[in-house]
């Protein structure tokens, strides 16, 4: 597979000067299975991440049987070059995920896919991530020839999108063919999503809303840990400021973002305090993998369903865009292993 030549991180579209500089390279690859495929459900996001991983570590990482916590004593110029030791690092508190990638998985979610029955994931890359377009490509390519979940389904790669507007804020979203079926070469898009996007989505979506309420559908288990104790109720306030400081710790680590001023924190924050929860029909979700690193089970259960949320017009208009980035990074624990998805309508 040949990997064109890549734009760096600041494309011509999303100058360093943007008040807000991350950006998100989004691919959905197609796949269609040589043998069914078993993705477990909402295990699927896990079941992909970790065999993605595995296949990048015995392709790439000659430091493969050494801990991660013991690599930079080793090789410490090896773990500042190496893709997946810089994946793996850039999470320094377990379950609190930062890294500049993560997975959405096939939705809605499956059991199983019977051969020839295609269907679509993602990995989306942040900021300085993107250096790392080709190993992910490659390695995604590699894992559907060795397989994965249970029984190791085999699939085919069968072709790359990158998508250039948030998820489900239109019904034709504007998109570049990075790979072609039957073509090793890869094409690069001509920009990532910027958050000139995010806000030009934004600005498409307030003149469709009819009354002052906004839905969100959690399509995956949302894990919130709200003042010691796990959610349990999609209140919004808790929700919206998770989500805004991941995106703000995103910004910070993967496109050197300076902090956002105080008193900006403090308006977005006031103004979600502002939202009143209409009605909901989330559940919550027992839901737990297996570790083959850590040798044990992890939970990674949460809420699925949806919120309706009620406020003034003008408290969306400043929160929205921050809800549409939120439905590119996900949020909550274990948005890298695919939890945290959701999408926005508006009522």
């Amino acid at each position: 597979m040949k990997p064109s030549s890549r734009p760096s991180t600041s494309s011509p579209s999303c100058p360093a000067a943007l008040p807000f500089p991350l950006t998100a390279l989004r691919m959905r690859l197609t796949c269609v299975p040589e043998t069914p495929v078993h993705l477990e459900g909402l295990k699927a996001g896990t079941l992909l991440r970790g065999a993605l991983l595995s296949v990048m570590l015995r392709t790439t990482c000659p430091l493969t049987g050494v801990p991660y916590e013991r690599r930079k004593e080793v090789d410490p110029e090896h773990v500042a070059t190496c893709p997946v030791c810089w994946l793996i690092q850039a999470n320094e508190q377990p379950g609190n995920e930062r890294r500049g990638y993560l997975i959405t998985p096939p939705l809605p979610p499956a059991d199983t896919y019977l051969p020839g029955q295609p269907f679509s994931f993602h990995i989306t890359l942040l900021g300085k991530a993107t250096t790392y377009i080709p190993y992910f490509i490659i390695s995604s390519h590699e894992m559907g020839r060795t397989g994965v979940g249970k029984g190791r389904g085999r699939f085919t790669l069968h072709h790359i999108h990158a998508e250039l507007s948030p998820p489900g804020t239109t019904s034709r979203p504007e998109e570049w063919e990075m790979r072609a079926p039957d073509d090793l070469t890869v094409r690069m898009p001509p920009t990532y999503l910027t958050h000139q996007h995010i806000l030009s989505a934004a600005e498409a979506l307030l003149p469709r809303m009819r009354r002052p309420r906004l839905t969100l559908h959690f399509l995956t288990p949302l894990r919130l840990v709200h003042e010691n104790h796990l959610v349990k109720t999609p209140e919004f306030l808790p929700f919206f400021t998770r989500l805004l400081e991941r995106v703000d710790m995103l910004a910070s680590r993967h496109a050197d973002a300076p902090p956002r001023p105080p008193g900006e924190r403090t308006r977005l924050h006031d103004l979600a305090a502002r939202v009143r929860l209409h009605h909901h029909t989330t559940r919550w979700e027992d839901v737990k993998t297996w570790s083959s690193r850590t040798r044990r089970h992890t939970w990674i259960s949460g809420l699925v369903g949806s919120a309706t949320y009620t406020a003034p017009p003008e408290v969306w208009e400043a929160l929205l865009p921050w809800l549409l980035w939120g439905t590119v990074v996900q949020v909550g624990k274990d948005a890298v292993k695919g939890n945290g998805v959701f999408l926005v309508s508006l009522s």
